[in-house]
């Protein structure tokens, strides 16, 4: 019994003295994060976070301010040709204008909504030159209108059924008016849309859109679908115009992006943010930002693991990408370098605590 009481004592004491040597090795060397850099495509991006969802190709139709709806023929959803009747007003003869106006949803329907906004602030000025976009007006006539309203009584005012028709064939995608409603000055009253393909309408602040170029990558994702989806920028308004939020007004510009082979899970009108590829640039050996530091000099440097120490390497670095800093020089492949390196210096013992690799 003695002698087993010796050997348990032994074996007792033994273990702790792995155990605190153990210790003692751990208080010597400084815990550390790394990461193994390889090649990898790095990428710059600018975000978007509000974008809508869209047709492509798709006409806003509008109709003479103050005309009354009296008939609507087709709802929305239903297919369209080219010319078919869409829908009947009630226009005034004081009110005519030759046709009904349809333009595509870019910068033409943005110049005759200016075009209506000088019209209507001409006539709230009492101005006699004052005329709807697309139709002529004279001097001459208003001249003799103005003298003949002087010499003779108000006449009845007449009116006249115009018909609105479908400028292209396609899906009636909204109709905004209904029976018997007077059509609001500046409001399209019905899209049709000439194409079943999708896009995302985006608006980008105006201290990033000099970095976004036609034809670049973008992905698309949003909380009404759960496909991630990717696209292409097809159009940079040439205007930019004010955004106004509870924290104040935001200058942006708008970007179309094209959504390529949608699925049921997206449709129209369902919001969107979109990751615009703005460079990308192809096996590049890329350091996390949280590696690299800077001397007083402002040369750059990281720390390399070798074995159980930490060996500062000066690095020269050139692109920045989202993950990090693309590293010309001082690297190589499947390097380990260390993250956070603030409380190290240069040969100090250290104890990896867990490996990832640059590309994430």
């Amino acid at each position: 019994m003695k002698k087993y009481g010796m050997l348990f004592s032994f074996t007792l004491i033994l273990s702790l003295l792995i155990i605190h040597a153990g210790n003692v090795y751990k208080g010597t060397y400084v815990p550390v994060s790394v990461v193994k850099v390889s090649p990898v495509t790095a990428e710059s991006s600018v975000y978007s976070n509000n974008g809508t969802v869209e047709r492509v190709d798709s006409r806003n139709i509008y109709a003479q301010a103050g005309a009354v709806v009296q008939k609507i023929h087709v709802k929305t959803g239903d297919s369209v040709k080219a010319g078919q009747v869409l829908m009947t007003l009630s226009v005034s003869s004081a009110q005519d204008i030759s046709d009904t106006v349809s333009l595509p949803d870019s910068l033409n329907e943005q110049t005759y909504q200016d075009l209506l906004e000088t019209y209507y602030s001409q006539i709230a000025g009492g101005s006699s030159s004052a005329a709807v976009p697309g139709t002529s007006s004279s001097s001459e006539q208003g001249s003799s209108s103005a003298s003949s309203s002087t010499s003779s009584p108000a006449e009845p005012i007449e009116t006249k059924d115009v018909e609105i028709t479908a400028p292209v064939a396609g899906v009636l995608t909204s109709v905004a008016i209904s029976e018997q409603e007077t059509v609001e000055r500046n409001k399209a009253v019905m899209t049709v849309s000439a194409s079943s393909d999708l896009q995302v309408r985006l608006a980008v602040n105006e201290s990033q859109i000099s970095e976004i170029k036609i034809g670049q990558r973008a992905v698309i994702t949003g909380a009404g679908f759960h496909t991630v989806y990717e696209g292409t920028v097809t159009s940079i308004s040439s205007e930019a115009k004010q955004e106004y939020h509870t924290t104040g007004t935001e200058t942006v510009v708008e970007v179309l992006v094209r959504i390529q082979n949608p699925k049921s899970d997206i449709k129209p009108g369902f919001s969107a943010k979109a990751r615009i590829i703005t460079e990308e640039s192809k096996n590049v050996l890329v350091a996390p930002y949280e590696a690299v530091r800077a001397d007083d000099d402002g040369k750059e440097y990281v720390y390399l693991l070798h074995g159980r120490k930490a060996i500062k390497v000066p690095v020269t670095t050139r692109k920045e990408f989202e993950s990090g800093f693309e590293v010309l020089s001082g690297l190589q492949d499947q390097d380990t370098i260390i993250m956070n390196p603030d409380s190290i210096t240069d040969g100090a013992a250290v104890l990896p605590q867990e490996e990832g690799s640059s590309n994430g």
